[in-house]
C-alpha cells in the first residue's frame, strides 16, 4: 500500500512536518488573543466620554490609535499572524494533499507519473506571498520597535521620537516595501516553477520559498532578505543590551517600580530578537556553504532551520501574554509594555 504522504507537502521530512504543526498550533491562538486585547483596549478608549477618567487614562496606554509604541507592537503581532497563516496553511495542505494524491491514483499507483499539483497550484503561489511579507515585516518592525525603546529609554528627553503619525507612516512603508518585494520575487520564480518537470520534488519547493537557482533576482532577494535579517536583529540586540545598562546605571532604578518594569520589557522584548538572531544565523551560513562549496549537503537540518524563521510567531504572543499576566499578578495590570512612559512619552531614567 502507497505512502502518499511523502508525496505532499512535506514529502518525507517527517521533522518538518512536526516543527510546522506545532508552531501553526501555538502561533495561531495566541496571536489572535493578543490582536482581538489591543483592539478591544483601543475600541474602550475611543468609547469612553470623559477621556480623564481613570478607566480611559489605563487604557490609554494601550489604544493603538494613541500610543506609537503599542501601534508598532500591533503592526509586528499582525507580521506574526500572517506567519501563522502561512505554517497553518502548509499544515492543513500536507494532509489535504495526502488524500487528493490517494484518491487520484488509488493504491497501488506508478509513482513515476505522479504529478506535483501542490507546488503549481494557486494555493502555494499565495503561500509564496505570505512567506516573503512575513519574514520582512517581522524584520523590519522588529527593529523599529527596538530603535522606538533605545530612544524613549536612553535618550528620554529627544525631539525625535517617534510619534503615532510617525509610526503610521513607518508601518505603511514597511508593508508597502515587503508587498514589492513579494511580488517581484515571485514574479521571477514563477517562470521557474512552471519549467519545473511536474513530477519533480524537492523540500524548498514543497515549502513554497522562491526559487533562487534559477533567477539572479530571485538570488540577490534571497541573500539581502538573510543580510537584512542578520543585521537588523544583530543590531537591535546591541540597542537592547544599552537599553538595560542605562536602565540598571539609573538612579531611581533600585527604587523606582516603573523602571523595574521597564527592565523586565526590555528583556523580553531582547529575547524575541535573540531567538531571530539564533535562527537566522545558522541558516544564513548554511545558504552560503550550499552556495558555494560543492557536494555541500545539509540534509533535513535546511529545511527544518527555514521552517524555524518563523519561531517567532509562536515566542512574540507568548511573551507578550506572559509579560501581561506577569504584570497583572503584581498589581501592575496597567503597566505593561509601555508602562514607565508618562504622558508626554518620557521615562524616567534619572
Amino acid at each position: 500500500m502507497s505512502n502518499y504522504s511523502s508525496y505532499s507537502t512535506f514529502l518525507d521530512q517527517d521533522i518538518v512536518r512536526g516543527v510546522c504543526w506545532s508552531l501553526a498550533i501555538i502561533s495561531m491562538p495566541c496571536n489572535l488573543i493578543v490582536i482581538i486585547r489591543l483592539l478591544y483596549f483601543n475600541y474602550r478608549y475611543s468609547k469612553t466620554t470623559s477621556k480623564k477618567s481613570a478607566f480611559s487614562l489605563r487604557h490609554h496606554r494601550f489604544a493603538i490609535s494613541r500610543n506609537p509604541s503599542i501601534f508598532l507592537l500591533f503592526n509586528l503581532t499582525l507580521s506574526d499572524l500572517v506567519s501563522s497563516l502561512y505554517l497553518l496553511i502548509l499544515a492543513f495542505s500536507d494532509v489535504y494533499y495526502t488524500d487528493y494524491y490517494r484518491n487520484k491514483y488509488g493504491l497501488y499507483p506508478d509513482y513515476s507519473n505522479i504529478t506535483n499539483d501542490w507546488v503549481l497550484s494557486s494555493t502555494c503561489t499565495f503561500e509564496r506571498i505570505l512567506s516573503q511579507i512575513a519574514l520582512l515585516i517581522s524584520i523590519l518592525m522588529t527593529f523599529v520597535v527596538a530603535v522606538d525603546r533605545f530612544i524613549l529609554v536612553v535618550y528620554p528627553h529627544s525631539r525625535r521620537k517617534i510619534t503615532v503619525k510617525g509610526a503610521r507612516i513607518i508601518s505603511l512603508v514597511c508593508w508597502l516595501f515587503a508587498l514589492v518585494i513579494a511580488i517581484v520575487a515571485i514574479a521571477y520564480s514563477l517562470e521557474s516553477v512552471a519549467s519545473r518537470p511536474r513530477t519533480r520534488r524537492d523540500i524548498l519547493a514543497q515549502l513554497c520559498l522562491t526559487d533562487s537557482s534559477r533567477s539572479f533576482v530571485v538570488f540577490v532577494i534571497t541573500f539581502f532578505e538573510l543580510f537584512l535579517g542578520c543585521s537588523m536583529y544583530v543590531t537591535a540586540m546591541i540597542l537592547y543590551i544599552i537599553i538595560c545598562v542605562k536602565l540598571k546605571q539609573s538612579k531611581q532604578f533600585r527604587s523606582d517600580s516603573s523602571n523595574r518594569i521597564e527592565k523586565r520589557i526590555s528583556i523580553i522584548l531582547a529575547s524575541v530578537v535573540f531567538t531571530n538572531v539564533f535562527t537566522y544565523l545558522p541558516i544564513t551560513l548554511i545558504s552560503i556553504l550550499g552556495r558555494y562549496i560543492p557536494g555541500f549537503n545539509s540534509g533535513q537540518l535546511f529545511p527544518t532551520l527555514v521552517i524555524l524563521l518563523y519561531l517567532n510567531a509562536a515566542v512574540n504572543p507568548i511573551l507578550l501574554l506572559t509579560m501581561s499576566a506577569g504584570a497583572v499578578s503584581n498589581g501592575n495590570g496597567n503597566k505593561i509594555i509601555h508602562s514607565a512612559t508618562n504622558t508626554s512619552g518620557k521615562i524616567n531614567t534619572t
